[in-house]
């Protein structure tokens, strides 16, 4: 759907101090998309080449200009301390598209119905005010004051009102700019100044976010069911023998990248970790890139005894430009000595440093094998890794 005689207004000045987070509640993030990404994907899946406009605050302007960057939309503008001050920001920053319509939306209303933006556009074609999507009230009204019931007032002819709202650019402009009043929303504005406002049937779903139950409401539909991800199972395996040679410089051993004091050092091109290099390759998996030696060769002097949290963090970054989240790593050290128990909680907290997760998604635990085998005889250790990614299915 598109229309040269629309621009679309995302109004994200707002701080939400009902949610007790340390960050703006359209920065909040699902999947690595901040809420207000989802508000641009959302609309952009049912809106071909309509141009956006972001309304956002001080505190997130760097961000919200990198994002307008990242989907090609109209440089972001500030908001002002009130909502209809930021809403005509917005329509004054546009005064050069001149649109006949603007569709304004809260960016605290996520989830965006395709069947309501199919109607509101249907009114472009006319001459209209403002045409709003709205919501039946089914639970009983009644007026209240210091936590009592006062007064009963008839649900029958009440209405909840929602966005995004259908408004006609000039006469909304012209209407904020000579009125001194706080009004709620661009309907409360058209109606004050005896306007009529039309009215449409609206979404459950398109649910305002105000307080941290709202956002535990609205989470599964901001996750799995509206970014199509699945989870996705990688494995890795390493295995590195021990120098048994009697010219050893090094008694130490490097495994999930910290130094563990040894009588014998591993042999291997870079330092040897088979815990990392299990990782590795177990991502790369996920993600369909080969192993680790496509990346770093042995064959390579420049990465002869480097530091394996290198290979890690380049594979955390081509997860990361997929937009994959670790759920969880599990991994298991066959070694005789040492003792894995002894060094996993460090190990498990250089980790998570490295990948940027809680560590509370990794496990590592120690086997021995019995004295059965190379392993056994403490010729060798071994890594095996499985990782859990939630990533985006592309078979979709």
């Amino acid at each position: 759907m598109s229309n040269d005689n629309v621009v679309i207004i995302l109004l994200a000045g707002g701080i939400g101090t009902r949610i007790k987070r340390k960050i703006s509640k359209q920065m909040i993030k699902y999947n690595n998309l901040t809420i207000l990404e989802i508000n641009i994907i959302n609309l952009s899946k049912n809106l071909k080449n309509i141009p956006i406009q972001i309304v956002t605050n001080d505190k997130d302007f760097i961000e919200v200009y990198k994002i307008c960057n990242k989907y090609n939309l109209l440089a972001p503008v500030l908001g002002g301390n009130e909502r209809h001050k930021s809403t005509y920001n917005a329509l004054k920053s546009i005064e050069n598209i001149n649109p006949k319509y603007v569709l304004i939306h809260d960016v605290a209303r996520p989830i965006i119905s395709s069947e309501v933006i199919k109607k509101l556009f249907s009114y472009t074609k006319q001459e209209v005010f403002c045409v709003a999507p709205v919501l039946k009230i089914s639970d009983s009204i009644r007026k209240i004051s210091n936590n009592t019931l006062k007064s009963i007032t008839s649900k029958n002819d009440k209405v909840l009102v929602q966005t995004p709202q259908l408004c006609n650019y000039k006469i909304l402009k012209n209407t904020i700019k000579n009125t001194n009043i706080k009004f709620e929303d661009e309907t409360s504005l058209f109606l004050h100044n005896s306007m009529q406002v039309i009215a449409i049937e609206g979404d459950p779903l398109t649910l305002k976010i105000t307080y941290e139950k709202d956002l535990n409401l609205l989470e599964p539909h901001l996750t799995a069911n509206y970014n199509n991800y699945i989870t996705k199972i990688g494995s890795g395996f390493d295995i590195h023998r021990f120098d048994n040679s009697k010219n050893l410089r090094k008694n130490f051993i490097v495994l999930g990248g910290i130094k563990i004091k040894a009588s014998k050092p591993l042999i291997g091109h870079s330092d040897s970790d088979v815990l990392l290099h299990a990782i590795t390759d177990s991502i790369l998996g996920v993600i369909n890139k080969g192993d680790i030696g496509n990346f770093f060769p042995p064959s390579d002097n420049k990465w002869k005894n480097a530091d394996s949290s290198i290979f890690l963090k380049y594979a955390s970054k081509l997860l990361e430009n997929e937009q994959g989240i670790i759920n969880n790593i599990d991994a298991i050290i066959v070694c005789e000595k040492p003792k894995i128990i002894d060094y996993s909680k460090e190990m498990k907290k250089n980790i998570a440093k490295i990948l940027n997760i809680n560590e509370q998604k990794i496990s590592i635990k120690g086997k021995t094998s019995e004295s059965i085998g190379f392993i056994g005889r403490e010729e060798g250790i071994a890594a095996m890794v499985s990782t859990a990614i939630q990533i985006k299915n592309i078979n979709l």
